[in-house]
């Protein structure tokens, strides 16, 4: 769906799809399609835009992801604030699929960060392939690569946010809880401050600095890091004799801020994950664990 999307567009394209290993029809598919197709297995995301922008011919860059589809006047919408000299970035709307509350709060702080600070998402966004070769390219940031990007190219002149430049998308349903999870624990951290409630400032502490871990921290381990804080809230309750109780409740609310952060952002990702793998499997579990999974993927709509 994507790719015929993007084949049908207003304006001449130079479709170009890379692939990093899918062991899908993905490859077979997008040959009748797309007019470049490199497989590149072992790339991550941002490897692969950054051999994409590389490859690419054309002077104007527009990217989108593999689950994302596009209305025919997306691109013309895209590339016409290019006509002016002076703009080197053009971001566009991303609106969910799956609509309901959570997703439409998502798009909507989404499109605020684009419009207010120019940060683009790679599922919408153009720029001009000098301004990108000027650039450190997406593989240079360890997460968010295409904010990374937008802000470095917003260096070279102006960016425009175009209302008009449309693409569709399921968005998972943590990324839907980032933000409110993300405002709610700001919100715990303001109500513990002012009522001096110490376990209510650390929630929001733990929240935080959970994310500051993550950007330093990616690779992946068989033990989760919610297995980690919930270890450290282990130790710190056999310590808490000898802590006073103000830095043992500050402390716990720190440790279970992160504990939070983690089940939404790594174990909550995986259980979705693993729910899509079992969706497509053929000799499905049929006692009650399988029912309970089906009934998952129905309420969910995965």
């Amino acid at each position: 769906e994507c790719l015929n999307s993007i084949r049908q567009q207003d304006v001449p394209v130079e479709l170009i799809l890379i692939d990093n290993g899918s062991i899908d029809k993905t490859p077979e598919i997008a040959e009748r399609i797309a007019d470049h197709v490199h497989i590149k297995p072992g790339l991550t995301l941002a490897e692969m835009r950054d051999f994409g922008a590389r490859v690419a011919m054309g002077d104007i860059i527009a990217t989108t992801d593999a689950d994302c589809i596009a209305p025919s006047n997306w691109l013309s919408s895209l590339i016409k604030p290019f006509d002016d000299p002076k703009i080197v970035a053009v971001g566009g709307v991303i609106r969910p699929l799956n609509v309901n509350h959570f997703s439409s709060f998502y798009c909507l702080l989404s499109s605020i960060m684009q419009s207010m600070f120019g940060f683009f998402q790679g599922a919408n966004m153009a720029y001009r392939k000098d301004a990108f070769l000027r650039s450190p390219g997406y593989a240079s940031a360890k997460r968010a690569e295409d904010w990374n990007l937008s802000w470095h190219i917003r260096k070279q002149g102006k960016t425009k946010y175009v209302r008009k430049a449309i693409t569709r998308t399921e968005i998972p349903l943590d990324r839907q809880m980032e933000y409110p999870s993300g405002i709610l624990s700001s919100v715990l951290s303001i109500i513990g401050f002012i009522l001096n409630i110490p376990m209510l400032m650390g929630i929001g502490a733990g929240f935080v600095g959970g994310e500051m871990f993550t950007f330093l921290y990616r690779h992946k381990s068989n033990l989760r890091r919610s297995h980690i804080a919930l270890m450290a809230i282990a130790v710190l309750y056999a310590s808490q004799r000898f802590m006073d109780a103000l830095s043992f409740n500050l402390s716990v609310g720190f440790l279970f801020g992160i504990f939070g952060f983690y089940v939404i952002n790594d174990d909550l990702r995986q259980g979705i994950e693993d729910l899509k793998l079992y969706k497509i499997k053929k000799n499905r579990d049929h006692g009650i664990t399988g029912m309970i999974k089906l009934q998952i993927i129905k309420l969910l709509e995965i």
